[in-house]
């Protein structure tokens, strides 16, 4: 009963545990028109007493194991601290942590963020601007700068769309080497890039938006000094998992719930579900299955071209192409021929990638074959 409760609760009230990474990117936002003075001062603060006690922040893992992610974390919370000359000692400890850490930076085995030789490399340029010295020797520096200056070269020859909104997605990495009128673009209604509090506070470091403003303040008034990355994408995530293990019956009335509402998004076709492939092909599959009039007509906007052009094209996104295959399978009549081209492609795709052998090793992979 009292696991039943804790997934009723998470399914109604999504509790995300904050990102150290989002929060510190917030808290380098100036105030506008004061530039020496933090715009969202509480989100410093938060950074300053959520540092753990071997110098990182980010989240605690289970195994005690350091990640990109957390390094990433802490190397953001440093130049957070340092933007405003604060937490001296904090600073002093994250980069201690940094150093003892480093050879992880290069290792290709370790899962990255997306962007993560991008985004990595540009806030150590930042924090050398800045005066900070880190405790790593320089053949190591010049290895991940030069990943950088590699990754760099290879984007500038690429002219696709998906290029320019990854450039876009990683922006905090890039810095002065953007066109920030171009990055804006890609901002959403709600005043965000892509939903990603992170990108959006660099980009009203680089060019002070009101939208984006707005948005960062929503953050912050909702959750305090922390923010949390949240969209509907995670609930339906729960929502389909609960579904795959059988035990949905036991929370029709939430599912039910959150399903009234992605359908609201779907009718309005909002940029919450459309403008997000992979959760625009799972909100389609967990409609149509759960009874909703949805029409196969509305993935007018998905196909092999405009999929290439894309992010997650752009990535070769493995969770987006297989969300699409498996929305494919959900045909309720035999002249549904966009989810047959949809079918078609993404399960040509995905078999590229199982022929790979890196490919074989991933989770995912299991799902496209069982």
């Amino acid at each position: 009963m009292e696991q039943k409760a804790r997934i009723r609760k998470q399914l109604l009230e999504p509790e995300f545990l904050p990102s150290s990474y989002d929060t510190a990117w917030v808290a380098m936002v100036p105030l506008p028109g004061s530039p020496q003075v933090p715009c969202f001062p509480q989100c410093v603060e938060c950074v300053l007493q959520n540092q753990q006690s071997n110098g990182s922040w980010g989240l605690v893992q289970v195994d005690s194991s350091i990640n990109k992610d957390v390094l990433s974390s802490t190397l953001a919370c440093v130049l957070a601290l340092k933007r405003w000359n604060v937490g001296g000692e904090h600073i002093k400890r994250g980069l201690r942590f940094i150093g003892r850490n480093f050879f992880i930076v290069t290792n290709e085995q370790s899962v990255a963020p997306i962007g993560f030789n991008i985004t990595f490399s540009g806030m150590l340029s930042l924090g050398m601007e800045m005066g900070l010295e880190f405790p790593v020797g320089q053949n190591d520096l010049d290895r991940i700068l030069h990943l950088r200056e590699v990754e760099l070269k290879r984007l500038l020859g690429d002219k696709s769309d998906g290029r320019k909104e990854y450039m876009a997605y990683v922006a905090e990495g890039l810095g002065n080497l953007l066109d920030w009128n171009q990055v804006m673009k890609f901002q959403r209604k709600n005043g965000s890039l892509f939903n990603s509090p992170s990108t959006t506070a660099a980009a009203l470091i680089h060019n002070f938006d009101d939208k984006a403003l707005q948005y960062l303040n929503l953050f912050v008034s909702k959750f305090g000094g922390s923010v949390y990355p949240t969209n509907i994408h995670c609930q339906l995530s729960l929502v389909d998992s609960l579904e795959n293990i059988g035990i949905s019956h036991h929370f029709s009335s939430e599912i039910r719930s959150i399903l009234d509402v992605a359908y609201s998004f779907w009718l309005q076709r909002d940029e919450e579900i459309m403008l997000d492939v992979a959760t625009c092909a799972m909100a389609f599959r967990l409609l149509r299955m759960n009874g909703y009039d949805v029409s196969s007509d509305d993935l007018y906007h998905v196909d092999a071209s405009t999929f290439h052009n894309s992010l997650q094209g752009y990535l070769n996104d493995t969770k987006s192409i297989l969300e699409l295959y498996k929305a494919s399978k959900v045909s309720v009549s035999e002249n549904e021929f966009s989810l047959d081209n949809i079918g078609y492609w993404s399960g040509r795709l995905l078999t590229e990638k199982l022929l790979s052998d890196r490919a074989q090793t991933t989770e995912i992979f299991q799902e496209v074959l069982t």
